[in-house]
Formats: structure tokens, sequence, C-alpha cells
């Protein structure tokens, strides 16, 4: 995160030493952040009437698995950054899931992923039809008439799932497991892809959307090629389809840019990522342990990274404190 202000450490040390601690400054200066980020996209937000010009911010990583924190720390954080371009960032922790219905009948728009509200971080499909389901469960609890201004979207990951799941093709080590390798994390977007379309149609969808809710969209992370032999624009090119959202690493871009493949790809081969879905899990792979697998290893390391953070600006800020003190 790139912060607005003057100089992140001097402001550290200032906050600090206007007696906060270390956590409440980060806090401060986060929010300061996302708030002037929000008035840069605000002009897209009101063109495309809240479809595009969101900002992404996380609660944190320490209320993942508590449904009571998480609801509190984005009603907070919400309340802090005061513009409608947020998007509260939640867990898709079973706990989290939970408290996204609370929030969203709020009226704030969430994004699901490991951690969102607006963004919730999915590795499998039961949990994504879980978040789904308390996406609308929440919009029809919510006492708005015009829910037009809510919104969310869900981060199904990628590469990550093929990561996983490679290692455990190879540990069975047949000719029928070696052949499903690199396959099963696009058949699992593909098969997300037509849940999607499923859960938002319908009366259940038609009665929402007659008061003006907005699907919750899909978005790919992770479209970054991890393993070598496979081609570099190999998942983000099978992954294209209409209403979802595509995260690029500058590589994966420009890589796309050069010599991608520009095709509706999510919702050509269903029946064969249906086959393979199911190939997989003959072989003894249990998708929701994968799911719970990356789940608990993408959280430890959000949580690390967000200690790490905080310590470094306790360092910074005791430094500057110290080098204060004997000038």
């Amino acid at each position: 995160m790139v912060l607005l202000c003057k100089s992140p450490v001097c402001c550290v040390s200032e906050l600090v030493g206007a007696g906060k601690d270390i956590e409440s400054a980060y806090w401060e200066l986060v929010v300061k952040d996302i708030q002037d980020t929000c008035k840069l996209l605000e002009p897209i937000y009101n063109e495309t009437d809240g479809e595009d010009g969101h900002v992404s911010l996380a609660v944190s990583p320490k209320v993942a698995n508590d449904t009571k924190g998480t609801i509190e720390a984005a009603k907070w954080l919400h309340n802090m950054v005061g513009s409608p371009c947020v998007y509260m960032k939640i867990p898709a922790t079973d706990e989290s899931i939970s408290s996204m219905k609370e929030v969203i009948s709020l009226g704030i728009s969430v994004n699901a992923t490991v951690i969102c509200v607006f963004e919730q971080l999915i590795f499998c499909l039961p949990k994504y039809e879980a978040v789904i389901d308390a996406y609308l469960d929440g919009l029809e609890s919510c006492g708005m008439t015009d829910l037009s201004k809510v919104s969310s979207a869900t981060t199904f990951y990628i590469s990550r799932v093929d990561v996983t799941l490679d290692k455990k093709l190879e540990q069975i080590g047949t000719t029928e497991a070696l052949d499903l390798k690199g396959k099963g994390a696009v058949a699992q977007a593909v098969l997300a892809y037509q849940l999607y379309q499923k859960k938002f149609s319908g009366p259940r969808w038609e009665r929402l959307e007659n008061r003006g809710a907005k699907k919750q969209r899909l978005m790919w992370a992770s479209t970054n090629v991890k393993n070598p032999p496979y081609p570099d624009t190999f998942y983000v090119n099978s992954v294209i389809g209409r209403d979802t959202i595509s995260t690029f690493s500058v590589q994966a871009l420009q890589a796309f840019m050069d010599h991608g493949i520009l095709s509706r790809t999510l919702d050509a081969k269903v029946s064969e990522a249906q086959d393979i879905y199911n190939a997989i899990e003959k072989l003894g792979i249990d998708w929701s342990s994968v799911g719970s697998e990356l789940e608990h290893e993408v959280l430890d390391s959000f949580t690390k990274s967000f200690d790490n953070v905080l310590e470094c600006m306790q360092k910074k800020a005791m430094n500057i404190y110290s080098f204060q003190k004997h000038v």
C-alpha cells in the first residue's frame, strides 16, 4: 500500500508521539490513504453507477475467525472511510461468511476473499456457494428500498489451486493422475461461473433485481503461471467471461497484451470441465480439503504480513523517538 501522506515514517512518529498505539496509528494512516484513493476513483464510481471505481479495504486478519469481531471491524472501517466507493474486504472463513449477511444487510458493500466483504478469497466450489447465499440473504434482509448502492465481489484463486492439486496428483503418480495436472483450477473456475449464472437468475434473484440489486461479480486472482512448463497466458486466456473481473500481475498483463487470445472461454467447455473435476475427485482428492488447506495457508500469510507491518512501524517510531530525544 502506498501512503499518500507527506511521509509514512514522520506520520507514524507524530501519531505515536500524540499517544496512539502502533495499531491505532496504522489504521489512521490506512484510512487516510483509502479516503484519498476513493476521491481519485469517485468519478469512475459515479459514471458507472457504482459498477466500477471501488477501493478494497481489508479488515484485520486477527478477526478472521470471529463473526462478531468481523462485523464490528467492517462497520467501524466503513464509517471511518465514509465513502460509497469503499469495499470492505472480509475473509471467506466459515465464521466470517456468517458476518457477510449482516454486513450486507446494513448496506455495506463487500469483497469476499480469504479476507473480505466485497472481495472474498475462494478456493473451492462449496465455499463459493455459501458466500453467494450469504450475499443473497443479506440483500433480502436489508431494510433499504433501493439496493443499487450495495455490491459485492468474490475473489476466486486460480493458479494457487493448481500448485496444490499438482503436488497431490504427482504423489498419486498414475498416468490418469499425471494427465490431470494443470487442469483442475480452470475446470473449477468454469464450474464456479456456471454456479454464478444459476444463482443470479430465476425468481429469487429477479425479486432482488427489481429492488436494484447488483450481481456479486466473480473476480479471478492468482492468474499468473506458477508452473514454468505452462504457457504464460494460460490462466488469463482460460477465464474470460461476461460480468467477471480479472486481476493481473504486470508480467501476466504484458504477456497477454503481446500474445494472449481474447476469446470467451469460461463457458466454452463446461462438460469437459465437469469431467475433469469429477476425475480428480475419483482419485481421492477432496476439493473442500484443498480449499481449507489453501485458506489456512493464505490467512496465515496475511496475518504474518500484518504483524510484520506493525513491527516495522514500531521500530521506525522508536528509532525516530530515540533520535529526537538525543538531538
